[in-house]
């Protein structure tokens, strides 16, 4: 199974997001410098997540992009599904062994991916943050 870049992009994005206080949009040219990551990339993102209902982006002075409901009701497997379509493109061959394979290796990918929310991974990119910073001591 290979996860695509377009998909690891928008999960830094959203966590990126999830971190902010979701009352103060966040510019997507200040997420793209932070992140590393193409404006345009991100625009194009926005707005297909902002279409799914994961986000919310306002234009103007004062505008940008937050999520548009708690980062704790925002699972993985919804965001993957936002992206890709399905968590994985199972084939629907009738009296297949494999295709019941695919299926269960979905079902499981669902229950593991919607498990996690944006908070939980919101919560651990804080952590290892904060793990990388150097200590000084007097």
């Amino acid at each position: 199974m290979r996860i695509s870049q377009r998909l690891d992009y928008t999960v830094r994005l959203l966590i990126a997001l999830a971190a902010q206080d979701p009352e103060t949009p966040v510019p997507v040219g200040s997420l793209a410098a932070r992140l590393g990551m193409p404006r345009r990339f991100l625009e194009q993102q926005m707005t297909l997540l902002g279409k799914t209902g994961i986000v919310t982006c306002r234009r103007g002075s004062g505008g940008g992009c937050s999520l548009a409901r708690p980062a704790e009701d925002v699972t993985l497997a919804e965001v993957i599904r936002a992206i890709e379509g399905t968590l994985i493109d199972v084939p629907h061959t009738m009296g297949s062994a494999a295709t019941e394979l695919w299926a269960g290796a979905e079902r499981a990918l669902d229950d593991f991916f919607g498990d996690v929310t944006l908070q939980d991974l919101a919560h651990r990119q804080i952590r290892l943050e904060s793990a990388d910073e150097a200590m000084y001591f007097i």
